[in-house]
């Protein structure tokens, strides 16, 4: 079963961590090699802050997982690249690395996306699982700096669960207002195993309960300069994020714009040198949440960088699978707009993307050796999210001046002169530019219900998939075929 799979995978990386990430007392309470998990939970029962390998193991399942086995698989950041590949405002040239993504043709229930994005994020969920049960019955009776330490990784461990459910349950199934009681994904808690396909409903319930639990937890704590770890300013972006899906949620655009505006207060908007440094340090001001990669923990070809760095020796440099924004996208962009210089690179006239070098992206450039850290959230984000939310509850001043707040710092001669529909547009086109890259473009599709349409572009591939309805079944993933050959509760697949 998975949850015997994961449970396995779990404590197999904690007790990897503990060698290398706990001081010398500990190892010489807890020897690494063979650790039972009764010892384990005899050390967490009595010293919390030994649950940090558990911690430091669900992280790193996020940008190295352990079930790792291709190149095209780095954790979170592999999840968000292959869904914006699978958007509109993508454009790819070439056969390689990511191009069934890119054709709509890697949903098979026996192809390595489906099975690595599930087995990569129930890892994840299972390792917060442990720290949730080791931890949770331990608050009460808690004092003083002890208290405050099981409070942040508590809070740490619920809101990486919920944000591990929603990715889950958006790929494996059409959005919550297609279908809230359609089949989502198994429920795996600290003390609940429901090993069949929960109602989407039940499950953004579970992720809705844990961010409520992990945001009031992390609340009000010390905010340090490791952005390596959820904050409460990451725990009310993906609040935010999450809500936005969730039609029938009690004032559901008021809560949007309130958890997006909670978590804008947890960065600054980056300037014009920062904004063209290469989204490659998770020190950037306007980063919530991220990954500290260095020559340790770096996955060569298998990460980001290697796959979208124009200029890198790896799959989209060296090999010149470029990565491109969608032509009709480039042209909207204003030349005064900072963010037109995330594209064009020069490239010789004999290289077959040659009349296409103006879109080729240089958003995302590598530090060097593939060392780059990796940026999941940051406040530039939440400022579209807000915008729209303020817009859609009819408070059209302040969604103007949210977007004009952000936009004057890409383009110093930007002025709001929408109004009415054509103001949730301009929102919705300068979010798709912001954002390019960042695999936000396809989640956004799927919870507006958008068709698929690149017919407008000219630098599309020749034989890829140009046109597709709302919510066509290709959308989602098909559950893992060795999941469902061992787990017999698995019913209601998809097509």
């Amino acid at each position: 079963m998975i949850m015997n799979f994961i449970k396995n995978i779990a404590l197999c990386g904690v007790v990897c961590c503990l060698t290398a990430s706990c001081g010398d007392d500990f190892l010489d309470k807890m020897p690494s090699e063979n650790a039972s998990e009764d010892q384990i939970n005899d050390i967490l029962g009595t010293e919390p802050e030994a649950i940090q390998a558990y911690i430091t193991g669900y992280y790193a399942n996020l940008f190295k997982p352990e079930s790792q086995d291709a190149h095209d698989d780095f954790g979170l950041k592999a999840i968000e690249l292959a869904n914006d590949m699978m958007g509109s405002d993508i454009a790819y040239y070439t056969s390689h690395f990511f191009v069934y993504d890119y054709n709509w043709d890697n949903r098979g229930a026996t192809f390595r996306r489906t099975t690595q994005t599930w087995q990569q994020l129930y890892a994840v969920i299972s390792g917060a699982n442990q720290v949730i049960g080791n931890l949770k019955n331990t608050l009460e009776g808690a004092e003083g700096k002890n208290k405050m330490t099981i409070e942040n990784m508590l809070g740490q461990s619920y809101v990486v669960r919920a944000y591990c459910y929603f990715w889950l349950v958006n790929m494996y199934q059409h959005p919550y207002s297609q279908g809230k009681d359609a089949p989502g994904v198994p429920i795996y808690t600290e003390d609940e195993t429901l090993l069949s396909r929960q109602p989407v409903s039940a499950v953004y319930k579970r992720i809705l309960a844990d961010l409520d639990l992990g945001y009031t937890l992390l609340k009000g704590k010390e905010v340090t300069t490791n952005k390596t770890e959820l904050s409460e300013f990451a725990a009310a972006a993906i609040y935010a994020n999450v809500l936005s899906f969730v039609n029938d949620h009690p004032n559901q655009w008021e809560e949007v714009a309130k958890w997006a505006n909670l978590a804008i207060v947890g960065g600054v908007l980056m300037d014009s040198e920062a904004l063209l440094s290469g989204f490659n340090n998770v020190n950037l001001s306007e980063v919530l949440w991220g990954a500290d990669i260095d020559d340790k923990t770096n996955t060569y070809y298998a990460s980001f960088m290697s796959h979208i760095d124009p200029f890198s020796n790896g799959y989209g440099g060296a090999l010149q699978n470029y990565k491109m924004i969608a032509s009709d996208l480039y042209d909207k962009i204003p030349d005064a707009d900072i963010r037109k210089q995330w594209f064009g690179i020069d490239i010789e006239e004999k290289n077959s993307h040659y009349k296409f070098k103006q879109y080729i992206q240089k958003k995302f450039v590598d530090v060097g050796l593939f060392q780059s850290d990796y940026i999941y959230l940051r406040t530039g984000e939440m400022y579209f999210v807000a915008a729209e939310a303020l817009y859609l509850v009819g408070k059209e001043r302040d969604a103007k001046a949210k977007l004009l707040e952000i936009m004057k710092t890409r383009n110093p001669d930007y002025s709001v002169s929408f109004s009415g529909a054509a103001l949730l547009e301009e929102i919705k086109l300068q979010k798709r530019i912001e954002m390019w890259g960042e695999g936000r473009r396809f989640l956004d599709m799927k919870r507006r219900s958008e068709p698929l349409d690149r017919t407008k572009g000219i630098n599309h591939g020749a034989v890829t998939i140009k046109t597709a309805a709302a919510n066509d079944y290709r959308m989602i993933y098909m559950i893992p075929q060795k999941e469902v050959d061992a787990n017999s509760e698995l019913t209601d697949l998809n097509p």
